[in-house]
């Protein structure tokens, strides 16, 4: 478990570096903004080898809610440093069904994870020769 909690973090540090230097191409697009936390958790996964899906569900889930809270945090503090109120929006398709897209993205990300550490995979190792037998008594 810890293994998945160390990938869980790394993948929300990759995830908030990709959406810092792709901002000016999230912003073209709303079905983008799915794409770092995705990549960072399969990637995240697949690095640190966790084979069973327990742990890469953690992590990618870890990915995308440490994710959001930072992002969502570092918007916040933005409006607040520059002392500007924050703006108004309106409720689409898009803002209503984020949250349910989002985790179901969390899990495909883990179980993709997943398959490809299994698939990537090093054959398995040999096992070790018998032990030699005794020596022979002199005659």
């Amino acid at each position: 478990m810890d293994k998945s909690i160390r990938a869980g973090i790394s993948g929300s540090i990759l995830a908030i570096v990709i959406n810092l230097v792709l901002a000016s191409l999230l912003t073209l697009s709303d079905i983008l903004i799915f794409i770092p936390p995705f990549v960072a958790a399969i990637f995240t996964i697949y690095i640190s080898r966790l084979d069973n899906l327990k742990d890469g569900l953690v992590a990618s889930f870890m990915t995308y809610i440490l994710n959001e809270g930072i992002l969502g945090t570092i918007s916040l503090a933005t409006f607040y440093v520059t002392n500007e109120s924050y703006p108004s929006f309106n409720v689409d398709i898009l803002t209503v069904f984020y949250p349910i897209v989002n985790a179901v993205s969390a899990f495909i990300a883990g179980y993709v994870g997943i398959l490809l550490v299994h698939k990537m995979k090093p054959p398995q190792e040999l096992p070790p020769p018998p032990p030699l037998p005794p020596p022979m008594q002199p005659v």
